[in-house]
Parts: C-alpha cells; structure tokens; sequence
C-alpha cells in the first residue's frame, strides 16, 4: 500500500488515528471514494484528504491486515454516523482556525455599475448608493467591533471602483487608527488606472482581485454591454497586464457557456499576446450559474475540464477545480467564514446575494437579530438529500446556501476524479512534461 497524497497537514494535528478495536466489524467509509487510473487502483479520503494505491476490503476487523486502513478512517465501524462525524471534524477546525483568521467584512459601496451584464446577480436590486453618513458609520462599526484581530476587506458590488471615494475615507480611517488591514476587490476591471493600482497598492492595501470577462472580444462586447462604446475589452486586458506587473495578484474568470465556448482559445490567445508576468494571473473556467443549474451542467462540465491544459498552455496559473479537494475545506464563503456583508444602506447581511430575511442588523444600531444571523450560518444541519454524498466535505453543510447545481454530486465527483488522476500521474511522472490526457476524466 503506497501513500499518494497526505492526509490534510492541520487536520493530522487534530484528528488522532482511530484505533482498531478487538472484534469490531469495519466497513469502507462513506469518505473513502475508490478509483482507477492507467489501470491501477486507488482509494481517496475525502475527508481527510489523504490518498493511497490500494484496494479496500468488503469488511475487516482489527488484526487481519487492514489496520492502517482502519487507523486512517478509509474502514470505520459498520454503522457510523459518518455525517454526524464530519460535522464535528469540520466544527473542530472552524474553531481552531478562526483564531486565526481576520475579521472579515464584504462592503458593497454601490450597486450600481458602468456595464450591463446579461447575467447580471444583482438584477432587480436597487441601485443605491453608499453616503458619506453611511461610510462613517460603516467605519465605527468596524472599529468598535474588531477587537485585536487584523481586519480584511472585501470591497463587492455593483462595481465597487465607481465609488473610490468611499474605498479611500473607510481605509484612510482604519490606517489612521492604526489597524492592521488588508482588501480584496472584485471588479470588471475597466475603471483600473495608474493611479488606482497606487492605491491597491498604498492605502487600499489589496492582496488581490478578481477580475470577470466572458471570452473573445465579440461575447465580451455583446454580454457585458458597457454604458459606453470606449474598447474595454482591450482595456481590461491592458489593465490585467497592468495589475500583474506591479504584481498584484489577479484572478481572472472567464464566464463561460455553450454559446461563447467555442471562442475561447481565441480569448485566451489575446491574453497570451497581451498580458505580461504571467505568473501573477490565476485564470479559470466558471460556468454560468445557468448551465450549472441546467440538465446539460455534466456534459459542458467535462468540457472545461478537459480544457484545463489551454490554461497552462497559455502560460497562466490555474486555479480551483484544476487543484481543487486537495485540503480540508474549514469554510467555503462569505456566509461561512463569518464575514459580515455591509449594503449601500448599512444592512448587515451573513451573504453576498442578500437572501430575503437574512438582515440581521445595520451599521448604525448594531447587530439586532442575531438569531437570524445564526440560523442563516448553521453548519450543523447538513440537507437530508447530503447526508450520505461522499462529496460533501468538498461541498458544504451550510443548509440556507442558494446556490444549486443540478447535479451537484455527480459534477463534484468528475471535478474530483479530474484532480486525483492529475495527482497520480504528477507523483508517477514527477520528470515528464505534462500531457494533455493528464486533464481528461
């Protein structure tokens, strides 16, 4: 039995090895997801994430040859509550890990944006505005309820860089009262100049940004629909040039479905030809929520996957499916990390996309109803129809989440098989080049 991956490096600190038990009957975990690649044999833990080339017995107790199998959780005792299980492995590492996490905060300075997007999230959401009394008040909540933990900013929208004038007076204060802090900013990127990556770099304090488009130069122009008829295709590529050279991180997402599918080397050979240091670029495919929650959603999935290697051909950084499930996941949102998510008006959300009875509070009065606020944020209520998903450590037992996907087990086992064949042949093959087949499921 060879070992392929370890188990999750923190996990290991904190899960001891279970021990195997005279006369106990085990049985393969729900977690242990068994596959094969170039005809070999593996199993996988989802849960712990560790990995090795061998073949689980039907059953086996303690002192019959599976022991390691057994102290690494791939065997467990017939009837275990696997999900109860998780659910407290995953409360353990919340607790462990939130010590040492920033305090987050989501703020949306203004819903209102200079691009018209078909698909546009916030569609149907009035387009306000944050006012300086708004910003003010933002600030003071911040402050008042930051304790010693460094503070992260998320700035959302809308189009956040249409109101730098709220980016400045929020992050001009916490630097005048000596906080340590850090933004994340994510925009369509047209607004980007010089002097806004002096401030991303000075005052904002920004690791990083995420920056959408939607393939060739044609989708672009036809999908986001800008106000004004100036080229921001080549603009935002200049501008992702830009960013990466004063080496700000720029995770690139390219909005994908069939229709602009086809087009994509196209985009990608653009961004090839135009963007320098590469290295700093993360690019990946996101399908539209669309087609991930259409009948279709596995057969288009299988086409970004096998896709992956255009990405690295390109010279670029992939980023998550390509890599994905690899590490236990602690959280997998804003709602689930415990960020706070502050509207134009003040409201205090536990989510990005604001879900109807969510409000828990605002900046001027305080957290009001932190009930509500709770119960949104459960993690300890996994969806019946999740309870026995051997995916469910990759997904999430945030039961209000609203994202839905129409096959959500199958589409993560295929994003999960992807990762693990590119594992076992990384590990096997550590001196050759990579091959395209390596990225096929």
């Amino acid at each position: 039995m060879k070992e392929i991956h370890p188990a999750d490096p923190l996990l290991s600190k904190l899960l001891p090895k279970a021990k195997p038990l005279p006369g106990v009957v085990c049985v393969p975990s729900l977690y242990a997801y068994a596959f094969e690649c170039d005809g070999e044999k593996y199993v996988f833990n989802t849960l712990t994430k560790q990995c090795f080339k061998t073949v689980l017995p039907e059953k086996a107790s303690a002192g019959e040859g599976f022991d390691d199998l057994i102290g690494n959780y791939f065997l467990v005792p017939e009837g275990k509550d696997e999900c109860a299980f998780y659910e407290s492995i995953s409360a353990m590492m919340r607790l462990y890990t939130k010590r040492k996490e920033p305090l987050g905060y989501v703020i949306l300075p203004t819903l209102r944006c200079n691009a018209r997007c078909v698909y546009c999230y916030e569609e149907g959401r009035p387009q306000d505005n944050m006012s300086r009394e708004t910003a003010e008040a933002v600030l003071r909540f911040i402050l008042d309820n930051r304790g010693n933990k460094k503070v992260g900013l998320n700035w959302f929208g809308g189009e956040p860089l249409l109101r730098q004038d709220i980016i400045d007076f929020i992050s001009t204060g916490l630097k005048d009262k000596g906080v340590e802090y850090s933004s994340v900013i994510v925009s369509n990127g047209s607004l980007i100049t010089p002097a806004v990556i002096e401030k991303m770099l000075g005052l904002w304090r920004t690791a990083r940004i995420q920056i959408s488009m939607d393939g060739a130069e044609a989708d672009y122009i036809a999908r986001k629909r800008y106000y004004t008829d100036a080229d921001q295709y080549h603009t935002v590529i200049r501008n992702i040039s830009l960013l990466s050279e004063a080496g700000i991180t720029v995770s690139l997402r390219i909005n994908v479905d069939e229709e602009n599918w086809p087009r994509v080397p196209e985009y990608l050979d653009d961004l090839t030809r135009l963007v320098a240091h590469k290295e700093n670029v993360l690019v990946y495919f996101s399908p539209l929520m669309a087609v991930r929650a259409g009948e279709n959603d596995l057969d288009f999935w299988k086409k970004v996957i096998s896709a992956a290697h255009l990405i690295d051909e390109a010279g670029f950084r992939p980023l998550a499916y390509t890599e994905a499930g690899m590490r236990f996941r602690v959280t997998r949102c804003m709602a689930d990390s415990g960020a706070v998510v502050i509207t134009p008006d003040g409201g205090l959300y536990p989510c990005e996309h604001c879900p109807e009875g969510s409000r828990f509070g605002d900046v001027f009065n305080g957290v009001t109803d932190e009930a509500a606020r709770r119960e949104f944020c459960r993690t300890d209520r996994t969806r019946e129809m999740c309870r026995n998903c051997p995916m469910l450590p990759d997904c999430t037992s945030l039961a209000s989440c609203p994202w839905v996907d129409a096959h959500c087990r199958e589409a993560h086992e295929m994003l999960a098989l992807n990762t693990l064949k590119r594992m076992v042949r990384r590990v096997g093959k550590e001196d050759e080049a990579p091959d395209a087949n390596d990225y096929m499921c």
